[in-house]
């Protein structure tokens, strides 16, 4: 049979719409790609990429807490500014952007977040700030993070053989994707508390020293499943009262909510050696009903976190504990969970590890069942 225009025009409509229908299908998924969406809202529930790094301020301050003359100390004070500039926290924190980046989570706890300053006292003439640092990387990558909570942690100054104090400023911050805010993602409900008790630092030089702790959190919603996402960093100095102390304080507060729990952060505790003295750490948040979201998935990996050289430059990864953590608790599942942060490509141009600390990333399923 002959065929006519009108018959090729008739079979040709279908098969346009058909192409014009793959082809919206192809660019829709390649914007999702492209902007990170994660999240889709099933009858099983929702996913969410969460991440948590302590971004290391530079310095491990040994000879401080080994001082024990006037002159010691302001010696270990004088080095202790100099390793902090040597590890270059903006080019460190701009590595951990990269990650983050590459991975696009959600919603980040950023620990150990410091701000250095120099200047007579109070100082304040900032000579870096790796939250500003980490944020102002991401933009320039094209993502818009914003602080959700921010809690602020020990603020110590103290004066150096160079004719000017030194001021460094802890902080521990949960930042949220900005260009997802809407149905997608909200956050609400924002807390941040410090610890009630903390270590009393003593050194050859001023009054007695606070170490100041606690934890922040937020409510975050996806597609109308909230859960809390909080996060701590806990007490590394011994003995371990004091981190004990502040788990039990976190795990009575942080819980108080109806709404599943997201617990991160680096949490100063060996969980592979029940005879550690920070394990009960560990425990108490087992004990809890927290579940251990990497042994959960990989109960036969390490899942070693920390910790490279003090100086960032050792040439292989020296990650030998598992002390960052991912805890979860109620309707939360584990889809997936790595560490990022850990491997030689990863390694600043000047040969630098992003933090002495890796990080971890996971997504999280939200209500329904793996």
């Amino acid at each position: 049979m002959k065929r006519t225009f009108g018959d090729c025009r008739d079979n040709a409509v279908p098969r346009i719409r058909l192409l014009v229908m793959t082809l919206a299908a192809a660019i829709l998924s390649f914007v999702a790609a492209a902007i990170g969406v994660t999240g889709s809202a099933t009858a099983h529930g929702v996913t969410v990429r969460i991440m948590t790094q302590n971004m290391y301020q530079g310095t491990n301050f040994d000879k401080l807490f080994a001082s024990t003359t006037p002159l010691e100390f302001v010696t270990a004070v004088t080095e202790s500014y100099q390793q902090v500039l040597t590890s270059k926290p903006a080019e460190r924190a701009a590595a951990v952007a990269r990650t983050i980046a590459m991975e696009r989570p959600d919603v980040v706890a950023v620990l150990e977040a410091s701000i250095l300053r120099t200047g007579q006292a109070p100082a304040t003439g900032v000579v870096s700030d790796q939250l500003q640092a980490l944020l102002t990387e991401l933009r320039r990558l094209g993502l818009h993070y914003e602080t959700v909570a921010m809690l602020p942690g020990t603020d110590s100054e103290a004066p150096t053989l160079l004719g000017f104090d030194v001021r460094l400023t802890d902080r521990t911050h949960i930042i949220a994707r900005a260009d997802l805010a809407g149905p997608r993602l909200q956050t609400s409900n924002m807390q941040v508390q410090d610890y009630l008790v903390n270590s009393v630092l003593h050194f050859p030089v001023g009054p007695p020293a606070i170490s100041k702790a606690g934890w922040a959190s937020v409510d975050v919603t996806v597609f109308g499943h909230a859960f809390r996402f909080a996060d701590t960093h806990l007490e590394v100095i011994p003995p371990f009262t004091v981190q004990w102390a502040h788990a039990a304080e976190a795990i009575a507060s942080v819980t108080n909510t109806t709404l599943p729990i997201v617990f991160v952060g680096d949490f100063n505790t060996v969980t592979g050696d029940p005879t550690h003295p920070t394990f009960p750490t560990y425990q108490l948040f087992l004990d809890a009903g927290f579940v251990d979201a990497w042994k959960q998935k990989y109960p036969a990996l390490p899942g070693f976190t920390c910790c490279q050289a003090s100086n960032l430059l050792n040439a292989v990864s020296a990650l030998s504990v598992r002390i960052d953590l991912i805890l979860t608790r109620g309707a939360v599942s584990v889809e997936d969970i790595k560490i990022v942060g850990d491997r030689a490509s990863d390694r600043t141009a000047s040969g630098l590890w992003p933090s002495d600390h890796a990080g971890l990333v996971a997504t999280l399923r939200l209500g329904g069942t793996n």
